[in-house]
C-alpha cells in the first residue's frame, strides 16, 4: 500500500511508497508524521500543520475491530499531538485503492472555496463543494446523489468550516449516514483550515488483501474473536454502556 499526500494550495497530490512507516498503522502512523513534519511551535490552523487519515494494518482484513480510522494533527484544542479515531467504512476502503494513509498539506488562499476531494484506484480529482454551509446529513445526501450510493465519506459541519475548535469529522456508516465521528480535538477545524468539506472515497474500489497465510490468519482471528467475546468488557460493559465504562 501506498501514502498519498495532497496539497490543498496547489490542489497537486502524490502517492509515496511508506518507506520508514512501513509496519505502522492507525495513531501510530498519524502521530510519528506529525512528530516528524509538524513544527511543535506552529499554529493548528497553519499552513504548517498536517491532516493525517490512516487506516490500521488490519484494515484490509475482516479482523474484529479493524474497521477504525485514525485522524491525526496538531490539535486546536490542547496544541499538542492529537489522534481520534472513528468507525464507518473509511478504513476498510483505503486500502482497496492500495492507500494505506491520507495526508493533507499546505492551505488554500484565503477566500478560496470550500473542495470535494474524490480519490478513486489511480487518480485524485478535485471540485468546488456543492455543499458548502450544510449541515452533515444534509450535505452526505447530496454527495451521494452526485458520486453515487457506494461512496464513502469524510465530512465537516459549518462548524469545521468556520474552524471552530471543537468541530468534528464525520465519517459515512454502512447505511450511507454521516453518523461516525472523530469527535475529540477539533481536527474538523483542521480539515476546515484546508479548505477541505469533504473527501470522497470510489466506493466501486476492491484491492484484493493478499495474506501471507490465510489458513494461518483465520485461526488467529477465530482467536481474536473469543477474546472479544469472553472478556468482561467488551462482552458486557461496552456493549451495555458504550465507551463510558473505558
Amino acid at each position: 500500500m501506498k501514502i498519498l499526500r495532497i496539497n490543498t494550495r496547489t490542489k497537486s497530490f502524490k502517492f509515496e511508497e511508506l518507506g520508514e512507516l512501513a509496519g505502522l498503522g492507525g495513531r501510530a502512523l498519524t502521530s510519528r508524521v506529525v512528530n516528524k513534519e509538524v513544527p511543535a511551535n506552529c499554529h493548528p490552523l497553519s499552513a504548517e500543520n498536517k491532516l493525517i487519515f490512516a487506516a490500521g494494518v488490519l484494515a484490509p482484513t475482516n479482523a474484529a475491530n479493524s474497521g477504525r480510522i485514525s485522524v491525526g494533527a496538531k490539535s486546536p484544542l490542547t496544541g499538542g499531538i492529537k489522534e481520534s479515531n472513528s468507525g464507518g467504512q473509511f478504513a476498510h476502503t483505503l486500502p482497496k485503492l492500495d492507500l494505506l494513509a491520507v495526508i493533507l498539506e499546505d492551505k488554500p488562499e484565503a477566500g478560496s472555496p470550500m473542495q470535494e476531494i474524490f480519490i478513486s484506484a489511480d487518480k485524485v480529482v478535485f471540485k468546488d463543494s456543492a455543499v458548502t454551509g450544510m449541515r452533515n446529513y444534509a450535505a452526505q445526501e447530496k454527495l451521494l446523489a452526485a458520486y453515487g450510493d457506494k461512496a464513502v465519506t469524510a465530512l465537516i459541519g459549518p462548524a469545521g468550516e468556520q474552524c471552530l475548535c471543537a468541530s468534528t469529522i464525520q465519517f459515512s456508516d454502512p447505511e450511507g449516514l454521516p453518523s461516525r465521528s472523530a469527535g475529540r480535538g477539533g481536527l474538523g477545524a483542521v480539515m476546515g483550515s484546508k479548505g477541505v468539506k469533504a473527501i470522497i472515497l470510489d466506493g466501486d474500489a476492491n484491492a484484493k488483501t493478499v495474506y501471507g497465510n490465510e489458513e494461518l490468519f483465520k485461526e488467529a482471528r477465530k482467536e481474536w474473536v473469543d477474546v472479544l467475546r469472553n472478556h468482561p468488557v467488551t462482552s458486557q460493559g461496552l456493549p451495555g454502556f458504550g465507551t463510558a465504562v473505558l
